[in-house]
């Protein structure tokens, strides 16, 4: 073995041993054991922080992007005005757009695959080449054997064309694929700009409901002050007991505990709605109130028709369609990798040098100058014969994954006809139960304020005024939840049916 020959080997083994180290060194960046906290920065080993603490060191150069809009203090915004802050501050409606982007994008690679593919390159460096040189044996001259060697730099510039011309619609199937995949993201696009105008409906419809009963708890409240000075007045006229005034005071402290639960409902729900605009929780904003807002109209009557026409509109659907259309695409695929393909391929490099000639036999050296232009034009076909499976594996994947695709889209269909009915009947109900409702406070606001009557007349107890309070308050809650549950319902309905397409749909 030369020289030349050791120094390679022994090269080879210690870049080995190199990487080996790298690999063992790697280790370092997690933690020492289980139960060891890191600290650390990425690329930086790991270090113990000597205790139990498993926090998380602060990156000051995290940007943190919680959307706080500009919003006017003394404007009352309306839902559709929530709405569109909403659709401009969610970062969902963005994601999804860029989404839609990317498979834009994916489109015109498929397209690109119909043309040809050119590229330059330039390879230059120092070379060298050593032949072996047979000796001359003659009566006159004897040479022995020898080495002819060739030395110098050289330059390749080259310019090379590939041009697919016929794969049996491996390419259509590709760019159909790519097509259904972005219209299926852009369908989701707007499937999520649905998606947030339902969510932030239904914040705002809760948030009014939890606004109501505040509202209700404070009357009630107000209402509760007022016999405890009837009780007071009656005691100081001689015809109440300490009893009914200790009474009236605990209905009072009552009805101001229920009022601290529905302010803390109410508050609750207003960070709701913000989450749902997907906005800053700190904001203030005034919301406009619903309760001038009529009611939903009654529901279709013909609920099959309905469903037809909501699962041919819906993003949802539509995307699942697109995405069972794109599987089947990939079986044609599949099958195009079983059948040859014809490409044309270019070719032109000059090859640029100078070199140096040396010959051992007669120890003589000489010079070269190279300046060789070459081109080619060929055509090639390629055939697979045996790829140990592949191909079969890929078109039995490509069956089965068309095959899921269409139970998907079976299963989503028969999901969303099922939401459609239970929105359609849970908006039926409430309109029914918010009709009753309000006869019920009708009725239980006559019977409150008649037995406050007698009561302040001396006709009535205090037990009275309780029972009737209660079934007012009672009623209040059921108008008040009622309500709510039919706004909430119209914009679940209007979500499950695809028509909740704008900020103005309620």
């Amino acid at each position: 073995m030369t020289g030349g020959a050791i120094l390679r080997v022994v090269g080879g083994v210690l870049l080995v041993l190199a990487l080996a180290g790298c690999t063992g060194s790697s280790l370092k960046l997690a933690s020492a054991s289980a139960t060891t906290p890191y600290r650390g920065t990425a690329g930086e080993a790991a270090t113990d922080p000597g205790n139990a603490d498993y926090g998380v060191t602060p990156d000051p150069s995290m940007p943190i992007t919680i959307a706080t809009p500009r919003l006017d203090p003394n404007h009352t915004y309306s839902l559709p005005e929530l709405i569109n802050i909403a659709q401009l501050s969610n970062p969902a409606t963005q994601a999804a757009w860029q989404r839609a982007r990317e498979a834009a994008a994916a489109t015109g690679i498929a397209e690109g695959a119909y043309l040809p593919i050119i590229s330059a390159d330039v390879l230059a460096g120092y070379a060298v080449t050593s032949n072996t040189a047979p000796g001359i044996n003659t009566a006159l001259v004897s040479v022995p054997d020898g080495t002819i060697t060739t030395s110098g730099m050289q330059a390749v510039p080259s310019l090379a064309v590939k041009w697919l011309l016929f794969d049996f619609g491996a390419r259509d199937a590709a760019l159909a694929t790519a097509q259904q995949v972005s219209f299926a993201a852009n369908v989701g696009f707007n499937g999520t700009h649905q998606k947030l105008i339902y969510d932030v409906s239904n914040a705002y419809f809760q948030y009014s409901a939890a606004r109501a009963q505040s509202r209700i708890d404070r009357a009630a409240l107000d209402n509760a002050r007022v016999v405890l000075e009837a009780a007071q007045a009656r005691l100081d006229q001689g015809v109440a007991t300490t009893m009914e005034v200790a009474q009236a005071k605990q209905q009072v402290a009552q009805a101001e505990f229920d009022l601290t639960g529905a302010t803390g409902r109410e508050r609750s729900t207003y960070a709701m709605l913000l989450g749902a605009m997907g906005v800053s929780p700190t904001i203030t904003i005034k919301v406009q109130d619903i309760s001038g807002k009529p009611l939903p109209r009654q529901v279709p009557d013909n609920l099959d028709q309905m469903i037809v026409a909501s699962l041919q509109r819906r993003p949802d659907v539509q995307a699942a369609f697109a995405q069972m259309k794109a599987s089947e695409q990939g079986i044609a695929a599949a099958r195009a990798e079983f059948l040859p393909r014809i490409a044309l391929t270019g070719t032109i490099n000059r090859t640029i040098g100078s070199y140096s000639i040396h010959d051992t036999r007669f120890d003589s050296t000489a010079s070269l100058d190279v300046n060789q232009p070459n081109a080619a034009v060929l055509l090639g076909v390629t055939v697979p014969i045996f790829d140990g499976g592949m191909r079969d594996a890929r078109m039995e994947a490509a069956v089965a994954a068309a095959s899921a695709s269409q139970q998907d889209f079976a299963r989503l269909q028969s999901t969303a006809a099922q939401e459609i009915v239970v929105a359609y009947d849970v908006l039926r109900t409430s309109l029914s139960a918010n009709a009753a409702a309000t006869e019920l406070v009708n009725a239980a606001r006559t019977n409150y304020e008649a037995a406050l009557d007698y009561y302040k007349n001396g006709l009535g107890t205090l037990a009275d005024i309780s029972v009737t309070q209660t079934g007012l308050l009672k009623a209040q809650y059921a108008q008040a939840q009622a309500r709510s549950d039919a706004f909430v319902a119209a914009a679940t309905l209007a979500f499950a049916t695809g028509t909740l397409t704008s900020a103005n749909s309620f």
